[in-house]
């Protein structure tokens, strides 16, 4: 009895320990080592694209396709390697970039027209405004138009004390804002440059690595995150590429002008857990309602309901079932990230729980031993 007890207080204690370990390494070292971080992720993913490239277009080295094939060497110092892995590096970090700006140039459209458009927005919202308040002094029998003229002087007050609020603020925050304009772009130098010499010394590496029990752990545990990082992106971009194609056409069916940016942006915002696609679609489906547009209201809230049965059927599943943990645990995870981290612990979440499933094995398999 007592070494049961034992033996259950020193699995409490490790996964204590290796909760509170995770937790300091994701708060403090992680953000000083991002850099390093999406280089390596990109390293551990494009090397085996990388090596297949090289052997199609160095087909006469025998002996390099040898070494790439058994992945006893990597990348040497020859000119022409040399050369491959900046044009490879080089490509792709300029595809992503590309796409990056194509998106971003689009949403910037999108935006323009947007606030172009604002009179017309603001005269349709208050002509709502003004049909509520008018039902309103019918049903409360109130002067006709008092509502009216209380919630417009409530409501230009509330705007002058923001607009005096939120104007010093923005010109405190502009300095911080190129702080951290600048400190990104020198993250994604450093990013690119990275990456370039991890390829480059991709198999030193991995050799150096297995040669110790600590690195073997370290090389399982990187495979382990690998894998569930392919398997979380995957199934993250599938469910967000059904709500966007779901909620576009419902945007479409309705003949709402900017379906594709509204489509793509509650999208991204039902992959945050505490909000979800109902942030947007319900107090849409609220106003088209009132406005007496109830077939569009429907089409949203039909919207809505198939987004949520999207993401609570294939979520779990995908991710849970593919990386050996359970559903409920797979949607803890990534709440309790989401608390403790925002938006980037939605995928912290369940990374952090994957290094201590792994670190707990380890540790207790040799225990037992």
């Amino acid at each position: 009895m007592e070494i049961a007890a034992e033996r259950a207080w020193k699995k409490i204690l490790l996964l204590a320990g290796a909760a509170v370990a995770i937790y300091l390494i994701f708060r403090f070292l992680l953000p000083i080592v991002l850099p390093f971080v999406f280089s390596s992720i990109v390293s551990v993913l494009y090397y085996p694209v990388l090596r297949k490239l090289y052997h199609k277009f160095f087909p006469d080295m025998q002996e390099e396709q040898e070494r790439f094939c058994t992945g006893k060497t990597g990348f040497k110092e020859e000119r022409s390697k040399k050369w491959f892995l900046i044009l490879s590096v080089g490509l792709f970090y300029v595809a992503v970039l590309f796409l990056a700006v194509w998106l971003l140039g689009y949403f910037c459209r999108q935006g323009k027209s947007i606030v172009l458009n604002i009179p017309f927005y603001q005269a349709k919202c208050m002509a709502f405004v003004r049909d509520c308040c008018c039902q309103m002094d019918a049903v409360f029998h109130i002067k006709d138009g008092a509502s009216y003229t209380y919630i417009m002087t409530l409501v230009g007050d509330n705007w002058s004390d923001s607009v005096n609020v939120i104007l010093p603020k923005v010109t405190g925050y502009s300095m911080q804002f190129i702080e951290q304009v600048f400190s990104l772009l020198f993250g994604i130098v450093v990013t690119i440059i990275a990456t370039f010499f991890m390829i480059q010394e991709y198999d030193g590496i991995r050799e150096f690595l297995l040669s110790s029990e600590i690195g073997r752990n370290v090389c399982r545990m990187v495979h382990k995150c690998k894998e569930t990082l392919k398997v979380y992106v995957k199934a993250q971009g599938f469910i967000m590429l059904m709500d966007g194609v779901v909620c576009t056409l419902a945007f479409w069916l309705i003949e709402q002008p900017y379906f594709l940016i509204l489509g793509f942006v509650v999208a991204v915002v039902d992959a945050l857990p505490v909000f979800g696609a109902g942030l947007i679609l319900f107090p849409y489906t609220i106003f088209l309602i009132l406005g007496k547009k109830y077939v569009a209201g429907v089409v949203l809230l039909l919207a809505y309901i198939a987004c949520v049965l999207i993401r609570q059927v294939t979520e779990p599943r995908m991710i849970g079932n593919e990386v050996g943990i359970k559903p409920l645990y797979t949607i803890a995870s990534m709440y309790i990230g989401f608390k403790l981290f925002g938006v980037y612990g939605f995928l912290l979440g369940p990374v952090g729980l994957l290094i201590m499933k792994e670190v707990y094995g380890n540790v207790w398999r040799k225990d037992e031993i």
